[in-house]
């Protein structure tokens, strides 16, 4: 087993291995759980030691194979997982509707992460994830006229080893975490469906509920490694964009404009194919050698213009440049932005999360687990097992059945030999007898000659009055009938005209067994 999983290991990255294998390999050993559970631990553990080594070794290998496939094609579709999760909804049914409603909580400022936001309120995502990463997006947009997204993948290579390690590093933590909370959601579906199955209601609820506590911790756990992430990305452009300029082969700009507008004509040549034709130079390529013509450059600064200052108006163009970061007072609260107009309390509870969506979450839950429960009611269930073989009309002990609703086998009897792990389904199990009807009791099957029995109103598990009244001899005189008052009926073999299993007192055996061969058998019942 260990050479399964350090080959595994091999062919898995390290990041594969950290942040969806081992989510996927708990995952599955949990709903490998909830199915142990559901057939019982003994059961399980003789069907594993029944496979033999061999076996056990192949299919321990397709597991992990199955698990690192898995893996995989979660770490393919990741991207879009983490979309859902920022709040990209417009493909889900009402999904734009509810992304408009949720977006409305987070206008409000009333968020101790609301400095990691869009500054423009337009550009809101509906989930505090959502506005992390797109706060993160937007930064080198609004500081350098950079678009992050575009020109993301072409500055990660240029960015040194060093940094790219504790970026990863951040990477990992909100892949991780953003794994565990899918996959708490497919526990909660599929462990919730196999629990309504296998287990009872209140432990379908119970994986249910897990699972959806997983999701939640693994939705929080990505808010918070989403802010070093973001954090990180904002510093690869603040402090390494240069470098992708030097990679490039391109000038840097001397001055904040020319910087601006070399990264607007760099976005442009990468996504539209050219740049605009009079802002080519703008792209800062180098200076030619001897005897060609120099292209183009950008008008310096006039002498003595002063510097530029962050917050304040460009004297050349009067644009205002950008804050370097999101201005904060000393508490560290975010400072609203001039001209935005203040909420009161009244306008920022209500754009906060409405309790009723907090209600239609648990709803949710109960209605997983109601259809569930549903599906279970409407298919027919496993039965228990049997753990030894059982011996027919034997009270049956909690020791003796194992698997879901051994419960309800507990104080029946088995109406035949029952082999060991052989299911006990209705037809095989008679009716719950009351406790201590079988004590001190002999079990004794009855065979009168034909037409002397007469049993027909019984039923089984019903406690009736046994009766032996002896036929006429030739004389015509009769002996005294034998009664016996309280005898519990444990079968009616040809539905009680020609056999009769019953449960007597073992003091009135011999003399019941005496007295069946002259008589006429009557099994009296009382109507209550």
């Amino acid at each position: 087993m260990g050479g399964l999983v350090e080959a595994a290991s091999g062919v898995a990255d390290r990041r594969l291995l950290t942040t969806t294998f081992l989510p996927v390999l708990l995952f599955l050993g949990a709903l490998a759980a909830v199915a142990v559970a559901g057939v019982g631990p003994a059961a399980a553990t003789r069907w594993w030691s029944a496979l033999g080594t061999q076996v056990q070794v192949t299919a321990s290998g397709l597991v992990l194979a199955a698990t690192l496939l898995l893996s995989q094609l979660i770490a393919l579709h990741r991207v879009g997982l983490i979309r859902i999760y920022e709040g990209y909804w417009d493909a889900l049914p009402y999904g734009r509707r509810l992304a408009e409603r949720c977006r409305l909580r987070f206008t409000a400022a009333d968020d101790q992460r609301w400095y990691l936001y869009p500054a423009d309120e337009a550009r809101l995502m509906p989930t505090m994830l959502g506005n992390i990463l797109r706060g993160a997006e937007d930064h080198s947009r609004e500081r350098y006229a950079i678009d992050g997204v575009t020109a993301w993948p072409r500055l990660y290579p240029a960015l040194p080893d060093t940094f790219r390690q504790v970026f990863a590093s951040a990477s990992a933590d909100l892949d991780l975490m953003i794994t565990v909370s899918g996959l708490g959601l497919a526990f909660s579906l599929l462990g919730g469906a196999l629990g309504a199955f296998l287990l009872p209601w209140y432990s379908a609820l119970l994986c249910c509920w897990i699972g959806l506590f997983t999701a939640w911790w693994g939705y929080r756990g990505a808010v918070r490694a989403a802010e070093p992430y973001g954090e990180l990305f904002r510093a690869a452009f603040d402090v390494h964009r240069w470098t992708l300029l030097d990679t490039m082969g391109l000038r840097r700009p001397t001055e904040y404009r020319a910087e601006a507008e070399q990264w607007r004509q760099l976005d442009k040549l990468w996504t539209a194919g050219a740049p605009d034709s009079d802002h080519a130079a703008s792209l800062g390529f180098p200076t030619p050698t001897t005897g060609e013509p120099a292209p183009a450059q950008a008008k310096p600064p006039a002498s003595g213009r002063p510097a530029l200052v962050a917050g304040e108006p460009d004297s050349g163009t009067g644009e205002t440049v950008p804050e370097a970061v999101p201005a904060v007072t000393s508490a560290g609260e975010p400072v609203a932005a001039a001209g935005t107009p203040a909420l009161d309390g009244s306008q920022m509870r209500s754009l906060r999360l409405a309790p009723w969506l907090v209600a239609a979450a648990a709803m949710l839950g109960l209605l997983v687990v109601a259809g569930n429960l549903v599906i279970r009611t409407v298919t027919s269930p496993a039965h228990p097992r049997a753990v030894r073989a059982l011996a027919p009309y034997r009270v049956l002990t909690a020791a003796d059945v194992e698997g879901p609703s051994a419960a309800d086998a507990v104080g029946r009897y088995p109406l035949r030999n029952v082999a060991e792990d052989a299911p006990l389904g209705p037809d095989v199990l008679g009716p719950r007898l009351p406790p201590g009807a079988a004590d001190g009791r002999a079990v004794v099957s009855l065979r009168p000659k034909p037409g002397r029995l007469f049993a027909d109103a019984a039923a089984r598990g019903t406690t009736a009055a046994l009766r032996l009244v002896p036929t006429a001899t030739s004389r015509g005189r009769t002996g005294t009938p034998l009664i016996l008052p309280e005898v519990t009926v444990l079968d009616l073999p040809g539905d009680g005209r020609t056999g009769l299993v019953v449960a007597v007192p073992a003091e009135r055996l011999t003399a019941l067994l005496g007295a069946l061969a002259d008589s006429d058998v009557y099994l009296v019942t009382t109507l209550r």
